[in-house]
């Protein structure tokens, strides 16, 4: 039976509240009801975990429909095709798989993401350069449509790739078919350097690309932010190792009175840690490496009450200047950021909306609170758009609509199929609204 309740809702950067009812199903024919009995109002949502960083998963007066029931998982181990449940996380198929030597060919640096949410942001991961994105993968996904149908989508139809990086607005994703990578054991090989700039890093980053599958590195943003940082590059491992056997993250970082810890001299102490830290050198086990991120659960807790946001884009090789004048800005406003990550993509999919293409993608995390940021960022966008780069739209909560267009040059095409799939304008979001999408 299905659950509704009505709450207030944040996405993972906990920056603003929406209040939505949100309904739980618990199956397919409850969710074809909800559809066939609703009207138009403020639409609905189909959500997973809320970890999307700002109003991509909400809904503000509208439905947000939890999928999480949805958690099916089967596997051919002749073939390594798993069939899975839109409700299932990266880490529940991680889990599954490695029982018959196999593995996810892409998964993001956090596992508490479900198979709905990584067709819906496209999600990537240290694997870029090699694998492209979560799509690559896909080779069907089982959508309910504003009707009411049931529709299969292949890697030949328009509709499938209108949904990939769709942010859950052409339909609800109910099950995915993807093809899974033979793996030899539960871990990855792993090697870090230490790098003492930007060029530094990007040298070894574009340099790694034929030796090995996953590649990565920490950035240190604070101090005198000229780029310093450790370079994590992987390949998938011969032995296996003692892993934690868990469908959860690591301790809970409690919310103390909503205070945040974000300064920075805190920042600063914690990076000049986090540098002189000891180097991997050999084998970790794949979850730990895979998904840094998990170490310390909702340790979104650590900006207080305000939040915080994300800020992911993508610049062409040969672009990185623009690096520098970012930095610049940020050391001129004292906005540290304890996380800072920077990638090497390979080649864009056929998706319009999907986010990463050929080029250096940088993410950073800020406070809602530092003094100026905001201004400093939107001048910075405007910079970014000129140099022909791009914003990743799951991080997004608060890019000025106007841009949207040229960073996303096919968005009209979007539309346009999003449109037949949907002509009521059922499948709405905050964001959607906010950026005029649809």
């Amino acid at each position: 039976m299905s659950t509704t309740s009505s709450s207030e809702f944040s996405g993972w950067g906990k920056n603003f509240q929406s209040r939505s009812e949100r309904v739980a199903l618990s199956s397919i024919d409850e969710l074809q009801g909800l559809l066939t009995k609703a009207g138009r109002g403020r639409g609905f949502l189909p959500i997973g975990l809320h970890r999307s960083y700002g109003d991509s998963a909400l809904n503000s007066g509208g439905t947000l429909i939890d999928l999480s029931a949805l958690n099916t998982i089967s596997i051919d181990a002749s073939t390594g095709v798993a069939v899975v449940g839109a409700g299932v996380t990266i880490t529940q198929l991680e889990r599954a798989a490695l029982m018959h030597s196999l593995f996810p060919p892409v998964v993001p640096g956090t596992g508490f993401v479900t198979m709905g949410g990584a067709i819906a942001a496209d999600i990537h991961g240290k694997s870029h350069h090699r694998t492209g994105t979560f799509s690559a993968c896909v080779r069907r996904i089982k959508l309910l449509l504003a009707s009411g149908a049931i529709a299969d989508y292949t890697p030949e139809d328009a509709e499938f790739w209108a949904t990939v990086g769709g942010l859950g607005l052409t339909g609800a994703v109910l099950e995915v078919e993807l093809q899974l990578k033979s793996v030899k054991s539960n871990s990855a090989d792993v090697t870090e350097r230490r790098v003492k700039n930007l060029a530094e890093m990007i040298d070894v980053l574009g340099g790694a690309d034929a030796d090995f599958e996953h590649t990565v590195a920490w950035i240190d943003l604070s101090g005198d932010y000229r780029g310093r940082g450790v370079v994590s590059l992987g390949n998938y491992g011969a032995t296996s190792v003692k892993s934690k056997d868990s469908n959860s993250a690591g301790p809970k970082l409690p919310s103390i009175a909503g205070k945040n810890f974000i300064t920075p001299l805190s920042v600063r102490a914690f990076n000049e840690i986090w540098f002189r830290k000891p180097l991997k050198n050999g084998p970790v086990a794949l979850g730990k490496y895979m998904h840094p991120l998990d170490g310390i659960n909702e340790w979104n807790n650590i900006y207080g009450r305000d939040g915080f946001l994300q800020y992911q884009f993508v610049i062409d090789i040969g672009k990185e200047e623009i690096f520098e004048r970012l930095f610049a800005g940020l050391r001129s406003l004292k906005a540290a950021s304890f996380l800072g990550v920077l990638k090497k993509f390979g080649e864009q999919s056929q998706a319009p909306m999907s986010f990463p293409r050929r080029g250096w993608t940088l993410t950073l995390d800020y406070s809602t609170k530092v003094p100026g940021l905001e201004k400093f960022l939107q001048e910075f966008d405007e910079e970014l758009v000129a140099a022909g780069g791009r914003i990743y739209l799951i991080k997004d909560s608060r890019v000025s609509p106007s841009l949207i267009p040229a960073m996303y040059p096919e968005l009209n095409k979007w539309r346009e199929i999003r449109r037949t799939m949907d002509p009521t304008g059922l499948w709405q979001s905050d964001q959607a609204r906010r950026l005029h999408l649809c």
